[in-house]
C-alpha cells in the first residue's frame, strides 16, 4: 500500500487546538496545523497538507472508531474541519484549490 492520498486539513483559529491534540492521539505529531490563513474578513484560519494510504484514512474517518480515540470534549472541533482529499492527485493543487473554494489565502510571515 502507498501514501497516495493528498489530504488538506482546514480549520478555524478557535479549534486549533483541539485539531492538533486529536492529530496527537492518531501519532501524527504536535502542530499539524501550522500553515496561518486568512479570509476576507480577516479571520484566522490553520491548515496542514498530508499524505495518507487510503486504507488509514478510511479508518481514521470511520465515526465508530473516532469515538472510540478521541474524547467527547475534543470531538465537537471535528464539525469544524474542512477536509479535501485528492486521490493520486498533485499536493500543490489540492492545497491551492482548497484555498480557492474556502477564499483563504497565506498569512506571509513577517
Amino acid at each position: 500500500m502507498k501514501f497516495n492520498l493528498s489530504v488538506v486539513n482546514i480549520i478555524p483559529d478557535t479549534h486549533k487546538d483541539s485539531i492538533n491534540q486529536i492529530a496527537e492521539l492518531y501519532e501524527c505529531g504536535p502542530y499539524n496545523l501550522s500553515v496561518k490563513l486568512i479570509d476576507s474578513t480577516g479571520a484566522t484560519y490553520w491548515g496542514c497538507h498530508s499524505w495518507w494510504k487510503p486504507e488509514d484514512y478510511a479508518l481514521f474517518s470511520d465515526d465508530e472508531l473516532r469515538a472510540q480515540v478521541i474524547p467527547a470534549e475534543l470531538q465537537p472541533a471535528l464539525v469544524h474541519l474542512y477536509e479535501r482529499l485528492m486521490l493520486d492527485g498533485d499536493a500543490q493543487e489540492n492545497w491551492q484549490s482548497a484555498l480557492d473554494e474556502l477564499g483563504l489565502s497565506l498569512v506571509e510571515a513577517e
